[in-house]
């Protein structure tokens, strides 16, 4: 992204003629808040960029400066940013240059950092820069977007942590449990991961999954939080002995201890992990 700190940075950016591209866009005038916030949402959810109000283009090349005249035009901007783009993007600057011969009229350069927050919306839609121009993002690209690489990538490193955290919960259950019960010592078991998932629950994300890869985490999140639940109770419990379950044939079950039933869940749950793992790198 461009970096403006000067008035000299505008005009040399007409002088080496600069041609508009990604994060770069010149505007002859401020237009409407509805342009206004379309552009600034556009660079945001893109690579972050510069807009120079004040400046006429040709072609994309810089022709000219076109002095912008009127009272309060940075606080219109960051209230267009503030009032009429979901969520709001943090961290834009605006720059006033004023004219050296009339203090009514400035150059406004405004930079947009690329928000890692986004998608941001704009009058009820998704923008994106291409090339020069700020255009809607098709409906792949806004799911995309929503769920954004960095959940995806959180996700997949939990569900890798949770792999190798139920290795070593299910050797340290294996060795207690070869003890006879009068010699076993209580156990501490670290619960399994949740928080990547519960951000992409609470965030609406879901539903940029395949329905095919959505169901595999609910149910593999449906299983850790019932081992959770198990290993929540060893906290409580002086004699780790279950006498009532929510599985079938709960009876058959009655005064089983806690770790072992721990330790069966974890073999369907490592299945169900790994293809997890397969599921979210396809």
């Amino acid at each position: 992204m461009i970096k403006i700190g000067s008035f000299e940075d505008v005009e040399g950016l007409i002088g080496a003629r600069i041609e508009e591209g990604l994060t770069l866009d010149y505007k002859r005038d401020l237009g409407n808040n509805r342009e206004v916030a379309k552009d600034m949402s556009a660079f945001a959810n893109t690579e972050g960029g510069t807009l120079i109000y004040g400046i006429s283009s040709k072609d994309r090349i810089p022709t000219a400066l076109f002095w912008i005249e009127g009272d309060n035009i940075e606080e219109r901007i960051q209230n267009v940013a503030a009032a009429s783009i979901h969520p709001k993007i943090e961290g834009i600057a605006v720059l006033r240059y004023p004219n050296p011969i009339n203090e009514k009229q400035a150059i406004y350069v405004v930079q947009v950092p690329k928000s890692t927050y986004g998608p941001h919306m704009s009058d009820n839609r998704y923008y994106k820069r291409h090339g020069s121009i700020s255009i809607a993002m098709d409906h792949d690209e806004v799911k995309n977007a929503l769920l954004g690489k960095g959940r995806t990538s959180a996700l997949t490193f939990e569900i890798s942590a949770n792999l190798s955290l139920l290795d070593k919960t299910y050797t340290l259950i294996e060795r207690v449990y070869v003890i006879s019960p009068q010699k076993r010592k209580r156990i501490a078991i670290v619960p399994f991961h949740t928080d990547a998932w519960n951000a992409v629950v609470a965030s609406g994300s879901m539903f940029a999954f395949s329905e095919e890869i959505t169901k595999l985490l609910v149910e593999t999140y449906a299983l850790i939080h019932e081992i959770n639940s198990l290993i929540d109770w060893l906290k409580i419990e002086v004699e780790p002995i279950i006498h009532t379950s929510a599985d079938e044939g709960s009876l058959k079950e009655a005064g089983t201890y806690v770790p072992a039933i721990i330790r069966d869940k974890l073999t369907k749950l490592r299945i169900l992990l790994q293809q997890a793992t397969v599921g979210l790198s396809s």
